[in-house]
């Protein structure tokens, strides 16, 4: 099959246009990107601030120091020791399980004795009215004060993924507790 010169220039006109619209729109969701991607940064941090002085509601002004647990512990992104001016008032994890629809990401906080003082969720994509049950305060609540994860504690029915994906954050938050403080 042949094409004809017209047929060749109608060929690269559109892929022209096409080419310059594609480049166009990459350039916007740069600069978007760019303007945003600060406020996002911050508007993140206050969220994990603010969860963190809800684990720990006795601090006036809790300060967070990163510690090195090891990067080869499950879904655990980050572990900080959390003090009141001097007095060290626990531990803290950022975890990012997987649950039914993607990440779920949590903060476990743990009282300077390894137990679970609270588990806050930061975000997720669970389904709404199904998944998300497992992670409201009436199923995180259960892990509060446990030692081992979630051994004991049933899942939600109908958000089976959920569940776990909260116990095996715990877990984690747990077994990173275990390697800082022995």
């Amino acid at each position: 099959m042949r094409i004809n010169k017209s047929g060749l220039l109608y060929f690269l006109r559109i892929s022209g246009v096409l080419t310059l619209i594609t480049m166009c729109v990459a350039f916007l969701l740069s600069f978007v990107n760019g303007v945003t991607k600060d406020v996002i940064a911050r508007n993140e941090a206050e969220k994990t601030a603010a969860a963190v002085a809800g684990l720990f509601p006795r601090a006036e002004a809790p300060v967070s120091e990163a510690l090195n647990v090891g990067n080869d512990i499950g879904c655990l992104d980050a572990f900080y020791s959390v003090k009141d001016g001097e007095e060290l008032i626990g531990y803290y994890a950022e975890v990012s399980p997987v649950g039914f629809k993607g990440e779920v990401k949590l903060i476990v906080g743990i009282d300077k004795d390894g137990r679970v003082c609270g588990v806050s969720v930061l975000s997720h994509s669970e389904t709404v009215g199904i998944g998300d049950k497992a992670l409201g305060n009436e199923h995180l609540d259960k892990f509060i004060g446990f030692y081992e994860g979630g051994e004991g504690i049933d899942d939600v029915s109908g958000a089976t993924y959920t569940s776990r994906a909260v116990s095996e954050g715990v877990d984690a938050a747990l077994e990173a507790y275990g390697r800082a403080s022995g």
